[in-house]
Formats: structure tokens, C-alpha cells, sequence
């Protein structure tokens, strides 16, 4: 977590130094996050192409 600032910036940011009390583990944190900017559906979907990602047989590591 003490990493996690400084990958933001702007409203995100500036909203991370808002809360800080408001949590006390990542888990905590990532859930108020994900609603304060991300909608459900768009992580939703985002969680679901990810996990969709598959190395074609053909594919070398690099270029997958």
C-alpha cells in the first residue's frame, strides 16, 4: 500500500489523501477505489477480458 500513491495522480490522488482513515487494508482501499472511479460493469468487464487471455499454440512468450 505505500507504493500505491505514488502510480496515481490528479483526482485519484488527491482523493487517496482524503481517506486515508477510512481503511486499513488493501482489500478496504482497492473496494472504495474501484467504486469511487471505475463503474461495475466497466471493472466487470475488465476482470472478464483479462481472464480471457489466452498464449495462442502458435505464440511465443515474447509476443504473447
Amino acid at each position: 500500500m505505500k507504493a500505491f500513491p505514488f502510480s496515481l495522480d490528479g483526482a485519484a490522488k488527491d482523493w487517496l489523501y482524503l481517506q486515508p482513515a477510512l481503511f486499513n487494508t488493501w482489500g478496504d482501499m482497492e473496494c472504495m477505489f474501484l467504486e469511487k472511479f471505475f463503474l461495475a460493469s466497466k471493472t466487470a468487464t475488465i476482470k472478464k477480458e483479462i481472464c480471457g487471455i489466452r498464449q495462442h499454440s502458435e505464440e511465443t512468450l515474447h509476443e504473447y
